[in-house]
């Protein structure tokens, strides 16, 4: 964990790409559904997992942390698209880019315009994975931000009644082993809650999202708020929408910089 050497604004970046280390969580409490609960909650996941989700999204955001006796936050940019394509971008009051972060799903790069100095490595370089845990895959950030379930998971889920009557809990385990339990609302169809839960029942990380925007044209919906807490973040962290432009992809030249010629390049082992 590197945080007590880290800025705000590059504090900021790594909120936004759940990094850091922690403590424990709470798993979900839940009580046994009847047959015919049990196939309204297997009809809603269902409906849920066919929804046409958001291909990409493009909004400002305000990120705010309170961690390791650290607390801020920062307006920044954030597009996403699927399946693993990432950009962030903290910025002054002035609304000028400070620190500039994307990911193409394989590789990153980090700008930093104050200190004149580039970053780079692959998603599988030690710098990356000290920050990025390995139960965050790149293609799974997009639907950890989105609300949503990565394409392919979850056709299994196992349903529970929610012991507050919020929802139906979804249950599986993915191919690494990671149990996924999904607060599913039962009369809105939108996720409430995402935890990750590791073998030794630890929560890995917890993501609480509310205050969904929704798009009349298009009718992609998108959480307009979205707390994380768990083993995986020492604190928390939240990510609010304050505008969403567009839900266009922008192509894979928007997650791909060219360093200014003046900036030191540090290749990341």
């Amino acid at each position: 964990m590197r945080a007590s050497n880290q800025t705000p604004f590059v504090a900021a970046i790594l909120c936004c790409l759940l990094v850091l280390s922690g403590c424990m969580g709470k798993q979900p409490q839940t009580v046994p559904l009847d047959e015919a609960g049990r196939q309204e909650a297997l009809s809603l996941w269902e409906t849920f997992l066919s929804r046409d989700t958001p291909p990409a999204v493009d909004a400002d955001v305000r990120v705010g942390w309170d961690v390791l006796g650290s607390k801020g936050g920062v307006a920044a940019t954030l597009i996403a698209e699927q399946p693993a394509f990432f950009r962030f971008a903290a910025n002054d009051p002035l609304g000028r880019s400070l620190l500039l972060a994307v990911s193409d799903g394989t590789s990153f790069t980090l700008i930093d315009n104050r200190k004149g100095h580039v970053s780079q490595g692959t998603i599988h370089s030690r710098f990356w994975r000290s920050y990025i845990p390995r139960s965050v895959r790149a293609e799974d950030l997009f639907s950890l931000l989105g609300g949503c379930v990565t394409a392919g998971e979850g056709a299994d889920a196992q349903p529970a009644q929610d012991e507050q009557a919020r929802g139906f809990w979804y249950q599986w385990q993915d191919d690494r082993g990671l149990r996924h339990h999904v607060l599913l609302s039962r009369y809105h169809g939108e996720v409430h809650q995402h935890m990750l839960i590791d073998g030794r029942g630890e929560v890995v990380l917890d993501f609480q999202y509310s205050d969904y925007l929704q798009d009349t044209k298009s009718g992609y919906s998108w959480p307009g708020h979205l707390q994380v807490t768990g083993a995986a973040v020492t604190g928390t962290l939240t990510l609010r929408v304050e505008q969403i432009y567009s839900y266009i992809p922008k192509g894979e030249a928007a997650f791909h910089l060219v360093a200014p010629p003046h900036f030191t390049v540090e290749q990341i082992p």
